[in-house]
């Protein structure tokens, strides 16, 4: 399908071409450029919703929950699963989709999972440019789950307007997680399978950690096992959108910030991979010292670089 072709049949919300635009951009084929030239400016914005929490926690669980309760509103939503991919094959786990089996026949639903591409994050510079993909297409609600939780997973922020981390009443000792810098990261939390013993220890627990401080966190405990605190928790979500309008602003240029700089930076790398003397360079080869290495390739590819001048 031409670019001509599948520009508009994308912007009118077809979801067969919003799964070959998404393909064509993910896997960086022919032309992919054009086609994210050719959605800008976006049409809308829509609500962009992050979850994270370690693994078991119950976020694809709660996710399906989740869609439920949105497609109620009658909103058109997406869900991007990012999976961890091999750092070596690059393939990946893509489950997410077999999980929300229910959801798939529904035209308003769009689900898709990808690779992290190797990104310890979770979030590779495709991630801004399919959640890009998926606002062009006039989706009301997108939801980006995250693999997991680490010190690199705050890299969440910079794709969504609202942050939720997702934690178990049996998780155990959370102070680690909150040393990561995660808990600074998060707008709302959510104490899932809260059905459990110790969710209300666990409640008090998060505010606890925030009473010193001039945060004062909505804490959301829910249940997907007894279908409990999920209106509960859309409507903390829309109350956050609203009140914290400002915020959401900021957060903004500062995710629009941080798209820029992982656009600059493939740049770059892909510059240093078509330059033969800068890709020598990276390789370790003809310069002993990695600071002097990486000032020569600057400096290559500042002057235009020897893949350049023979072009």
């Amino acid at each position: 399908m031409k670019i001509s072709e599948l520009l508009p049949r994308l912007q009118q919300n077809d979801s067969l071409a919003l799964a070959k635009a998404i393909s064509l951009v993910e896997n960086r084929r022919k032309d992919y450029k054009r086609l994210l030239d050719g959605i800008y400016p976006l049409p809308r914005t829509a609500l962009k919703i992050g979850i994270t929490g370690a693994p078991g926690s119950g976020k694809s669980s709660l996710i399906e929950k989740l869609i439920a309760g949105l497609r109620e509103q009658g909103l058109n939503l997406a869900v991007l699963a990012v999976d961890p991919s091999s750092p070596l094959s690059g393939g990946a786990l893509l489950g997410d989709r077999l999980r929300m089996i229910q959801h798939s026949n529904d035209p308003r639903v769009f689900i898709r999972s990808i690779a992290n591409r190797g990104h310890l994050g979770g979030l590779s510079l495709s991630t801004h440019e399919i959640v890009d993909l998926l606002q062009a297409s006039g989706k009301d609600v997108i939801i980006i789950e995250t693999v997991g939780v680490g010190q690199s997973e705050v890299d969440i922020v910079n794709v969504a307007d609202v942050v939720l981390m997702v934690i178990n009443p049996d998780s155990g000792d959370e102070i680690q997680i909150f040393k990561a810098g995660i808990i600074e990261i998060a707008d709302i939390f959510v104490v899932n399978k809260s059905d459990l013993a110790g969710a209300d220890n666990k409640v008090a627990e998060i505010r606890n950690y925030f009473a010193l401080s001039d945060r004062d966190p909505l804490v959301f405990p829910t249940s997907v096992k007894e279908d409990r605190g999920i209106r509960e928790l859309l409507a903390g979500i829309r109350r956050f959108q609203e009140t914290e309008a400002g915020r959401i602003r900021d957060k903004a240029a500062r995710m629009k910030a941080s798209y820029i700089e992982k656009i600059v930076i493939e740049r770059v790398q892909e510059a240093m991979r078509l330059d033969p003397a800068a890709a020598a360079l990276a390789r370790g080869e003809g310069e002993g010292n990695p600071q002097r290495a990486a000032e020569r390739i600057l400096e290559l590819l500042k002057k235009g670089g020897a893949h350049d001048k023979k072009n």
